[in-house]
């Protein structure tokens, strides 16, 4: 983006950015008087100016959204509001305070927070009790790589400024949790970072780098996935954003011709236009700061050293001092190695660093696992074989050769890491904190190929309004049974992807953006042979194709009219969009000349190693403009990005949830080309894989909700959950997954659980046309409707902040009377974890009358829609679609979240319509839903298909302290092998050993 042609930069920027920077590491103080001393006398209204009219990617400008983000979110700094009370991060009172502290007014304050929202925090963190060392060292050590780290992330790649901020106290979360560098004595510590996939998991752990170095680790080993190409990718990354041009060229002459033989990236377009980052010599020459030596190139995995690893110089400044002590660790270099996961060169790395086993004793490392999920893992049976796999066994024996190793592993798909056996020492289970990362703005997953929450009763389904219609394409051709109609869906599928090319060529006309990618990817089946026939038969659609005649043009102007375009006018968020075809036809043949400008073809077929390596060079997006075709599996399913991915047509079928979303490279960031993104996946009577990825979505986010339920510290500074007690949080997800099975991966069992402020959504029913449905219908569902005769409007605040409108039906009914209806009350058989803890807490909030009564919700409908008469009730009751999950889950999607949000001012105490107020009042959502397979939310419905949905929500004030929220048992095995229930003691150290 280029700054606006009026647009005159004030003199006072750039003062005003360099005296921003300071500031935002410290408490705000007056700005104005601080501002004169630098750049000049500049009064309020010519600051306000300056924020209304700057440019987004203005210097000046960034720095103070950093600084705003930085305050905004920091629970270091104390600020009080105009009656004294302490603010609290990510709120408006901050903020106010905040504004008050640079000395500015409320109405520049309104000005600010229209420009620069409020940061709020969104990482979620299960942890154990950690030691705190990173705040004050991060003070007095070194901030060189984190610092130009960040500056390059706001000055060149142009991040938002929230996600900066949310980066920084993510990567702090990390960091702080790891053993301090100077520490005496040794300390492991096991992590693990969850993140979405292809959402910037690299950026994350490249800052957690960044800072471990500053703070002193000296030898950091990140281990990629398993293919070359993906070790490379993050070797230039890292070379890139952190390393930096110095480090890169390690104090040799880059003009000498003998040199650039030799440079990495001498042709790379990035490195040829300034864009790796610069640190200077002069800061890498002050006290305290390490250069970074690489131990791998991007050319070249981990390979055997001449003479062991004695080009890794720790030299001790004060010899009489072990190597990380202060005055030796600060006062030697980095070293970083970039290795994949593949037995041959980590053995080579092991093998180089035992010889040095007394230093190494001395040498904090830090060890970062991309795609912790894949290899790392020990997949065999403790129980037949004393044996690891490969990978785990020769991982876990670097952590022994280096005791002050760090190890942190990154996945998207946590569950193999979490089940983990916590038991096991030499195992990678993540025994000292999980954290969940937010999900990143802009960012593209099931979320927006899915319409997961609208409720299609009372919302017009467009692709306006649904993102299925949006971006989903189904497709049946069975290669073995329906060939032709597989070509015919592949050749509407290349059609897309030569039209999308086309109209982002448009764009570029029109806007001077770039696009430097633009890729399909055709994932049929797993085998190298039925690849290579997808490519034969792919190939033969391109050069049949005739995409400038008038036959192909006839082609792309139907699918432009009846698909591209109605998408682009809902969806192109300010993009430019064609008037009609005409438009976008100039472009098609400059897009076919992008597409084959690496030779006959544009299809490429990545299913080995040996294909990946042949094909680097077109592969590499980071050298180069890639239009391409990409036919593979699994190759292109692990941490493998796929830049500028417009067009996905996946018909492959995974039996494994973790292994079917990392399939979902469709995933990312798209800043440009949203509404041109298709995805056409099988949908068929064997499997719908668009419906698969749905449930998985559902499952990835009930259980980043569940660990948000539970995160942090309880009064004392005690952990309320650990990472060893996240199993049985999952299965309520995974119902498979038994916390009493003889064969135990964990031992902690859940007791009695609460949440503060969130739903239980009690959705895990009887399966279909079980008696006990009916038996919960009448006896508990319509007797609890029946008390609710009172009309009240609930309002809510939606999505995009507007206060809206919902009818309803209200009503009370006493707490102990509750109960009873609620022990009535029939389940599937494999939800008991989930109900008898919730019982219990309700039982005990009960008996000390912290629950007195709960409020009745019942749900109503403004328009037309299904209704039916039962005897019990006085109306019509509504009936509403909320789909039955299919095996193994045993729940239903989720009640509307518009209902939740109307009925969530009960339990926090507050004034609501008809009900009044009592800070001893949960809250009952009940909705009567359609329990039958249906194609259309007007088939009508039966009584005996009506079944009950509860969601209730505790009294705020009925969990006095957040230790009340969960309570554990373990289950331990006496001496006869039985299991026996033994309750942990809340004051027991570490809460959870028997």
């Amino acid at each position: 983006m280029t700054m606006p042609e009026d647009w005159t930069v004030p003199a006072w920027a750039m003062p005003l950015r360099n005296l921003l920077q300071g500031f935002a590491e410290q408490a705000p103080r007056p700005l104005l008087p601080a501002l004169a001393m630098f750049g000049g006398e500049v009064s309020e209204a010519e600051l306000v100016d300056f924020i209304q009219s700057a440019p987004v990617n203005d210097n000046a400008f960034i720095a103070l959204r950093l600084a705003f983000a930085k305050w905004d979110g920091s629970d270091d700094i104390v600020l009080h509001d105009p009656q004294g009370a302490e603010t609290a991060s990510g709120t408006i009172a901050r903020r106010l305070a905040v504004v008050a502290a640079l000395g500015l007014s409320a109405d520049t304050e309104a000005t600010i927070r229209a420009v620069i929202p409020v940061h709020q925090e969104t990482t979620i963190v299960i942890s154990r009790e950690f030691e705190p060392w990173y705040e004050d060292a991060r003070s007095q050590r070194s901030s060189l790589y984190w610092d130009d780290y960040e500056k390059y992330l706001a000055e060149v790649k142009k991040w938002p400024t929230s996600s900066i901020t949310t980066l920084d106290r993510s990567t702090n979360s990390v960091i702080e949790r790891l053993s301090d560098p100077t520490r005496s004595e040794i300390k492991q510590t096991k992590g693990l970072v969850v993140g979405y996939v292809q959402s910037g998991k690299t950026a994350n752990f490249t800052g957690v780098i960044a800072k471990a170095v500053d703070a002193g680790y000296r030898l950091v080993v990140v281990m990629t996935g398993t293919i070359e190409i993906l070790r490379s990718q993050t070797q230039r990354r890292i070379d890139m954003e952190l390393m930096g041009v110095e480090n890169v060229l390690a104090g040799q002459d880059p003009s000498d011709p003998d040199v650039a033989k030799g440079l990495d990236y001498q042709q790379d377009e990035d490195w040829l236009a300034n864009r790796f980052v610069e640190h200077s010599e002069r800061a890498l020459n002050q006290p305290g700061v390490a250069r970074i030596r690489r131990v791998t190139t991007h050319h070249n995995d981990y390979k055997s050293l001449p003479q062991g690893m004695s080009q890794l110089r720790y030299e001790r400044h004060d010899k009489t001092r072990p190597l990380n002590a202060p005055e030796n660790l600060l006062h030697t270099d980095a070293y970083v190695v970039i290795v994949k996961k593949n037995s041959a060169p980590l053995k080579k790395l092991i093998r180089d660093l035992q010889p040095l086993q007394a230093m190494l004793s001395e040498l904090p490392a830090l060890i970062i696992d991309d795609e912790s999920d894949l290899a790392s893992v020990n997949t065999k049976d403790p129980a037949k074989s004393s044996d690891r796999t490969t990978i785990n066994q020769l991982i876990t024996k670097l952590m022994d050769i280096v005791p002050r190793a760090q190890y942190v592993g990154y996945t998207a798909t946590p569950f193999a890491n979490v089940f983990i056996d916590p038991d096991d020492e030499r195992n990678l289970f993540p025994s000292d904190f999980v954290l969940s990362l937010p999900r990143p703005a802009d960012y593209m997953g099931v979320q927006e190929f899915h319409d997961v929450d609208p409720d299609w009763e009372n919302v017009e389904k467009t692709v306006a309004t649904s993102n299925e219609l949006a971006y989903a394409r189904a497709i049946q051709g069975d290669p073995l049974r329906d060939s032709e109609l597989r070509k015919e869906e592949l050749r509407e599928a290349l059609d897309s992807w030569v039209l999308s090319g086309a109209i982002k060529k448009y764009r570029e006309s029109v806007t001077g953006r770039t696009y430097r990618h633009h890729t399909m990817l055709v994932h049929e089946e797993l085998t190298n042979k039925t690849q290579s026939e997808s490519a034969v038969v792919v190939r033969a659609l391109w050069n049949t194709g005739r995409f400038t005649s008038g036959e192909g043009l006839r082609r792309l102007r139907k699918l432009f009219d009846n698909d591209l375009l109605p998408v682009m006018k809902a969806r192109a968020n300010g993009e430019p969009v064609p008037a009609d075809f005409d438009d976008v036809k100039p472009f098609v043949a400059r897009a076919l000349a992008e597409m084959d400008s690496g030779g006959s073809d544009p299809v490429l077929v990545v299913n080995s190693d040996k294909a990946v390596q042949e094909q680097q060079e077109a592969l590499d997006f980071d050298a180069g403009r890639v239009w391409r075709i990409l036919i593979g599996g699994a190759k292109l399913s692990r941490g493998f990005t796929v830049e500028g991915l417009t067009v996905s047509f996946f018909r492959r079928k995974a039996g494994q949830a973790d292994t079917l979303m990392q399939a979902g490279r469709w995933f990312g960031f798209r800043e440009g080309y949203r509404d041109l993104v298709r995805l056409y996946i099988r949908r068929d009577k064997v499997v719908d894989l668009y419906e698969a990825f749905e449930a998985l979505l559902l499952d990835e986010e009930a259980f980043r909700d569940e660990l948000a339920k539970y995160e942090g510290f309880d009064e004392d500074g005690r952990p309320i959950v650990e990472p060893r007690q996240i199993p049985p949080l999952v299965s309520q997800h995974l119902p498979w997954l038994k916390p009493t099975a003889r064969n135990k991966m964990f031992n902690a069992v859940v007791k009695s659980r609460a949440s503060v402020g969130a739903f239980h959504q009690l959705s895990s029913i009887p399966p279909r046309g079980a008696d006990e449905n009916e038996q919960n219908l009448r006896e508990v569902i319509l007797p609890l409707l029946k008390r609710a005769t009172n009309d009240a409007t609930l309002q809510y605040e939606d999505d995009d902040k507007k206060i809206k409108d919902q009818e309803t039906k209200v009503g009370l009914i006493d707490a102990a009377e509750f109960l009873a209806y609620f022990d009535k009350l029939k389940w599937h058989e494999d939800y008991a974890t989930v109900i008898d803890p919730l019982k219990s807490f309700i039982t005990t909030a009960t008996e000390k009358q912290r629950i007195k009564d709960w409020a009745i919700v019942w749900p109503q409908r403004r328009g037309p829609g299904r209704a039916l008469v039962f005897e019990e009730l006085q109306q019509p009751a509504p009936i509403w679609k909320r789909k039955r999950r299919e095996s193994p889950r045993i729940d239903f999607t989720g009640e509307n979240k518009r209902n939740l949000r109307a009925a969530e001012a009960v339990p926090a105490g507050r004034e609501t319509p008809v009900l009044g107020a009592s800070p001893t009042r949960g809250v009952l959502v009940i909705s009567l839903v359609a329990d039958q397979a249906e194609t259309s939310e007007s088939e009508p419905v039966t009584p005996n298909k009506v079944v009950g949905m509860i969601s209730l929500r505790v009294p705020d004030r009925s969990v006095r302290s957040k230790r009340d929220h969960i309570q554990y048992s373990v289950i331990v095995a006496d001496a006869d092998d039985a299991a026996i229930d033994k309750s942990l003691r809340p004051d027991h150290e570490g809460g959870h050993d028997a």
